[in-house]
C-alpha cells in the first residue's frame, strides 16, 4: 500500500457516471458494468524518480537531505519493508536479514548524507525504495527497473566504431578510383 505523498490516482467516467479522487486505487465495477468510458491517470513517485539500472552494475539511491540532523531518523524502504536506517549521530545500520536476506552484502548506507547504494544489482531489485526521515516531514520514492540491452552511450560507441571505419574506408575507395582515372 503506498502512502499519500508517494501515490496519486484519479479515475474519470465520462458521461456524468463517477468522479473520484483519493490516495488508494478505486475500484470500478460499477461504472464499467455501465459501459460508462474509463481514463485512468496513475502518477506514482510524486516526490520521487524513476531509474533504470543494467543487471550486475551499481546503484546510488540520494535522497538529497540538506543537512541530517543528529536526533534525526532515515529510514530505507523496499517495498515496505526497512532495509536500512541511519540514527543516533549518523551511525548507519543496515538489515541484511530483511526480505531473508535479498540484499546481503550488497547494501551500503552512508551515514553523513543518506545515500543507499546497492552493488550487482538483480532483477529481483527491481521496485520501489522510499526514504524518510523520524517526523515523516521528508518522504521521496524512487522506482527503480532493470535495463536491458545497450545504454544510449553503448549504441554510440558501436554505432561510431563501425561507421568511422566505414567512411574511411569509402573515402579511400573514392581517392583511388579519382587517382586511377587521371591516369
Amino acid at each position: 500500500m503506498k502512502n499519500s505523498l508517494s501515490y496519486f490516482m484519479l479515475l474519470f467516467f465520462t458521461e456524468g457516471c463517477i468522479l473520484e479522487q483519493g490516495t488508494e486505487p478505486p475500484t470500478a465495477p460499477r461504472a464499467l458494468q455501465h459501459g460508462c468510458p474509463l481514463l485512468r491517470v496513475c502518477v506514482h513517485g510524486v516526490f520521487g524518480e524513476n531509474m533504470s539500472v543494467k543487471e550486475g552494475d551499481s546503484v546510488t539511491l540520494s535522497p538529497n537531505f540538506a543537512e541530517i540532523k543528529k536526533d534525526d531518523v532515515i529510514d530505507w524502504r523496499f517495498e515496505d519493508i526497512l532495509i536500512a536506517r541511519v540514527r543516533n549521530n549518523n551511525v548507519p545500520s543496515v538489515y541484511e536479514d530483511a526480505l531473508d536476506g535479498k540484499f546481503r552484502g550488497r547494501l551500503k548506507l552512508d551515514g553523513e548524507t543518506g545515500n543507499l547504494t546497492i552493488t550487482n544489482f538483480r532483477n529481483t531489485d527491481a521496485g520501489d525504495y522510499e526514504v524518510s526521515n523520524s517526523i515523516n516531514t521528508i518522504k521521496r520514492t524512487f522506482s527503480v527497473s532493470l535495463r536491458s540491452g545497450l545504454s544510449p552511450g553503448e549504441i554510440a560507441g558501436i554505432v561510431f566504431g563501425v561507421l568511422v571505419p566505414l567512411v574511411a574506408a569509402a573515402v579511400g575507395v573514392i581517392y583511388y578510383k579519382k587517382k586511377s582515372q587521371v591516369l
